[in-house]
């Protein structure tokens, strides 16, 4: 009868395990970024690739949460910049180049406020070699994943 016993704790030990491994890896894949990421490269046309960005922020609507990235851009070539969202994202995704860290100066955003309109990717023909910085956060601060690609025109 005792080792019955143990035998039953033993079995719900391992069960209640393998649910929590379960559920845990089912939630994490939905913001893996590799689906996005499938649909970005079918997105980029003549440009190629040059890096990937995956972003997973979370809501606080007091202050909107915000990712950046240092980008260095070479004068005379174009590149494409496209914002990858999840399916299950409440608010899509915007991504921005600015001057500077502090935002000072916005040389494009995949998002205009003023339209209230997002765009699926947007380029950017440099004028000027240096360091710039990519943002990217969700539309009313709101919590959200996907994948952001950075690509030069062939």
């Amino acid at each position: 009868m005792k080792n019955k016993a143990y035998f039953i704790l033993i079995l719900l030990f391992f069960s209640l395990g393998g649910l929590v491994s379960f559920v845990s890896s089912t939630n994490a894949d939905k913001c893996t970024g590799d689906n996005e990421y499938g649909v970005g490269l079918t997105s980029l046309g003549t440009f190629k690739l040059i890096k990937d960005y995956r972003i997973s922020l979370k809501a606080d609507p007091k202050a909107p949460p915000s990712e950046s990235f240092m980008v260095s851009l070479k004068s005379g070539l174009k590149y494409r910049f496209l914002p990858i969202n999840n399916s299950e994202n409440k608010k899509k995704m915007i991504m921005s180049v600015y001057l500077n860290q502090q935002k000072g100066m916005i040389l494009g955003t995949s998002y205009n406020k003023a339209a209230s309109k997002h765009y699926p990717s947007f380029d950017i023909n440099c004028k000027t070699t240096g360091t710039f910085y990519i943002f990217f956060e969700f539309e009313g601060g709101e919590k959200g994943c996907g994948v952001g690609m950075f690509a030069v025109e062939n």
